[in-house]
């Protein structure tokens, strides 16, 4: 009597929302094959109002949680230029205060440690703390000038990072109360449907994606490529709206495609540099039939040298 529906999809979203499409396209395709049967209009009319409710907060919740995607990436970028930058700076501020006298180690009193290690907060913590240091020096406004910027863009998108949490909070709850109920009416139509086909199980199956049910999909595959290798990586029914992450853990540059064939290259390509990484939608591929382009193709453009690749799917 348990409701496997509710118990598959708990912390899922994305699993619900697979099953939810599996099952309204398939009962309105169940249900348009038989013009005369009665049954299949109640089954799908109840269901489908669940569906689209599910659907919108889906998509609501995917935009909020691409948005702090991106707003986290972007702090992570800054973070990451932080030290290249301050080193810039270092060389504007050595001509005027030699490296090791008395003011240039009030400015970086622990070098520039603070500035690549520690936390998020403690690296714009130091930012701000070398703006301070300089002062009113006026052989250093330029140098301020800088820093100053720096600390503007990091606290902006620390800012803006947070914001977005709590959106996507917000978010969440909503979907989770569609998640509830479109579940709910997927187990509902089951026993619907047992009383229709008491004693025809495989018609009822037929009605809802079991295989997703029942088993935990991959969301993870990596894997070594010799020069120009193609290795066809995956099968996997995508829809648009699906999100990849694609990451080159070596010297080679990646060549990917979502492909009608095991190992094909006919779709769009999507190419990673080496030791870089990518999040993309499979709609980038530009293809028209997910049913038919469900093999996904990884290459290494490189001729000479050896590389891994990563993918992830969201």
């Amino acid at each position: 009597m348990i409701n496997q529906f509710l118990v598959a999809t708990r912390n899922n979203f994305k699993k619900a929302f697979k099953l939810s499409r599996e099952h309204d396209s398939r009962l309105k395709k169940r249900m348009d094959e038989n013009p005369d049967d009665t049954d299949y209009p109640i089954a799908y009319n109840r269901y489908h109002v669940f569906h689209l409710e599910l659907v919108t907060a889906y998509n609501h919740w995917k935009n909020q949680g691409g948005m702090q995607k991106g707003d986290t990436i972007s702090l992570e970028q800054l973070l990451n230029m932080l030290p290249k930058r301050i080193n810039k700076l270092d060389l504007k501020i050595q001509p005027i205060h030699e490296k090791g006298s008395s003011r240039y180690t009030q400015l970086f009193p622990n070098a520039h440690i603070p500035f690549y290690s520690g936390t998020q907060d403690t690296k714009i913590s130091a930012v701000k703390t070398l703006s301070l240091a300089i002062g009113s020096e006026l052989a250093l406004a330029p140098a301020k000038i800088d820093v100053d910027i720096i600390y503007t863009e990091l606290l902006a998108a620390k800012d803006e990072q947070t914001g977005t949490k709590e959106h996507k909070d917000i978010a969440a709850s909503s979907l989770e109360k569609a998640r509830l109920r479109a579940m709910t009416g997927q187990y509902q139509n089951v026993g619907f449907f047992i009383n229709k086909f008491p004693d025809d199980p495989d018609s009822i199956e037929s009605l809802f994606d079991a295989t997703t049910l029942t088993n935990p999909e991959q969301t993870m595959w990596c894997g070594h490529l010799d020069p120009l290798e193609n290795h066809p990586t995956l099968i996997r029914t995508f829809a648009e709206g699906d999100m990849m992450r694609l990451k080159s853990n070596g010297d080679g540059d990646l060549r990917a495609f979502l492909a009608s064939t095991p190992g094909g290259i006919d779709s769009t390509e999507i190419n990673v540099t080496a030791h870089q990484e990518t999040i993309f939608d499979v709609a980038d591929f530009h293809v028209t039939d997910y049913s038919t382009h469900r093999y996904l193709t990884i290459i290494n453009k490189s001729n000479d040298k050896e590389t891994r690749f990563l993918v992830e799917l969201y």
